[in-house]
């Protein structure tokens, strides 16, 4: 396994592939050195590596009853992504319960959170969750980990490093202001659900 990044190391390592104080919809930000680093990473990646296809083949093995969504954006973020659902998932039913699995494709890291959606309650309950997860989560959790780092190797984040505020970048493809951009935003997606 890899050894576990500080905080201050990946704060580092995104402001390599995030320019500094410019927002995405700006000319100057794919035309940087940092943009034009973040871009040929992504492009790099936009066919599954054979141990992205691999994996998600033993994630059909490991989850059976389970419904599966490799919900990876090529060209967009520095990221694999994956949805496990928890079983009794039915399509077009109305609850979608599901652990998220997010691998970095900038260091050998990773994030999980768990997804919730009921649309059979009024308004709709939904939320998203970082560790500790609720119980009926947990053994997803623990068998999603433990395959992503038999096979790739990677470093769970806790949520404190997930967290950190990277205050001066702005992910490749959100639509937000310098300023609310966080690790987990620019190491993988800003983009949850």
């Amino acid at each position: 396994m890899y050894p576990k990044p500080t905080a201050d190391e990946l704060v580092h390592l995104v402001h390599r592939y995030h320019p500094a104080g410019i927002l995405n919809e700006d000319p100057r930000y794919d035309a940087s050195e940092e943009g034009q680093r973040l871009t040929a990473l992504v492009h790099a990646h936009v066919t599954p590596s054979p141990a992205w296809t691999g994996f998600i083949q033993q994630l059909r093995e490991t989850f059976p009853n389970s419904h599966l969504w490799d919900t990876t954006v090529p060209y967009h973020d520095p990221c694999y992504s994956v949805r496990v659902s928890l079983p009794g998932f039915k399509p077009g039913g109305p609850r979608d319960d599901c652990v998220v699995a997010l691998l970095s494709q900038l260091a050998p890291v990773y994030a999980l959170y768990a997804s919730h959606t009921d649309k059979s309650l009024p308004g709709a309950d939904y939320w998203l969750r970082f560790p500790p997860f609720p119980p009926e989560f947990q053994s997803h959790e623990a068998k999603l980990a433990r395959l992503i780092e038999s096979t790739f190797g990677f470093t769970r984040l806790s949520n404190d490093i997930l967290l950190t505020p990277v205050p001066n970048l702005v992910p490749r493809t959100a639509n937000w202001e310098v300023g609310k951009a966080q690790l987990i935003d620019c190491l993988f997606t800003w983009h949850r659900w």
